[in-house]
């Protein structure tokens, strides 16, 4: 870098020096030296922007939260632990919710019962309109009880919604847990991305399906990636954008949180255009000279 400096100058100076007048030289040399400079460091932060830091994250994660309040019966599983999909991973004490289920489906049962003598009374022409009609509503009634009961029971069990790994837990056992409290964090381990922030002039080039490859702090192991995706917005104030890489599924040894370095060659035009933008703006004197 020293060495393309002193190039630089020596080049400023000799161009400078060639002009006939002295009052164009002292008026010149300092716009070609701020000119040489500005090209010089745009190329140097191209060529450092190449590593960034990254995280690393899995495509498919949940955090499991109480649909009810309740006591916490079971927890199958603690962190680390692997399950299927189906599997129950929380089960609350249920009592309750089954017993209104009971009397509800009891009510709509009987309901049912007086509809039925209702339209025998119908077709004898033994009844009035609107009782007919107050039967049939206690039916509906009967049901929609039933099916809110129904519900509150199948809430007493969590199961999985996909294969995977618990990450972390956040209640115990025996624990009196309120609705929409934080139960479990799951994550699939089929697939993990890599989360990091980019210099939004990466943007003239990078593209998802790009390569790059992550060296991990943790392991010290490196993996091969490529651009999935790229956020919709840049960081006016640091000038930056998200950007979302995707690992190969084969990939072992990986978990949620793990943090490392991203190195991304850019393209051979793009080194290129960087050098010629640090000259480029020399050639016009250049050409006056």
């Amino acid at each position: 870098m020293r060495a393309e400096y002193a190039h630089s100058a020596r080049h400023v100076t000799a161009l400078a020096g060639s002009s006939p007048r002295h009052g164009l030289q002292r008026h010149i040399l300092p716009l070609l030296t701020a000119l040489a400079l500005i090209g010089m460091a745009e190329t140097i932060q191209a060529q450092e922007a190449q590593v960034v830091r990254a995280q690393v994250t899995a495509v498919r994660q949940a955090v499991l939260s109480s649909e009810l309040a309740g006591k916490l019966l079971k927890l199958p599983f603690r962190e680390g632990d692997s399950f299927k999909a189906g599997d129950v991973l929380a089960e609350f004490d249920c009592s309750l919710h089954r017993a209104r289920l009971s009397r509800s489906a009891a009510a709509e049962s009987s309901a049912r019962q007086q509809l039925n003598v209702a339209n025998r009374l119908d077709a004898l022409d033994s009844i009035s309109v609107s009782d007919l009609a107050q039967a049939r509503s206690a039916v509906s009634v009967g049901q929609a009880e039933s099916a809110v009961d129904r519900a509150m029971v199948q809430r007493c069990t969590i199961k999985a919604p996909f294969a995977g790994r618990v990450g972390e837990t956040h209640v115990r056992v025996s624990e009196y847990v309120p609705e929409g409290k934080e139960l479990l964090g799951i994550y699939e381990t089929g697939g993990f991305e890599v989360e990091m922030i980019v210099p939004s002039r990466w943007l003239v080039w990078l593209r998802p399906g790009y390569p790059f490859a992550v060296l991990l702090d943790e392991t010290g192991q490196a993996h091969a990636g490529e651009i999935a995706r790229i956020a919709g917005s840049v960081d006016p104030v640091s000038q930056s954008v998200r950007a979302i890489g995707r690992l190969g599924a084969d990939e072992q040894g990986l978990l949620p949180g793990m943090s490392g370095t991203v190195s991304i060659e850019p393209p051979a035009a793009a080194v290129s255009d960087g050098q010629a933008h640090a000259g480029g703006d020399l050639a016009p004197h250049r050409a006056e000279q």
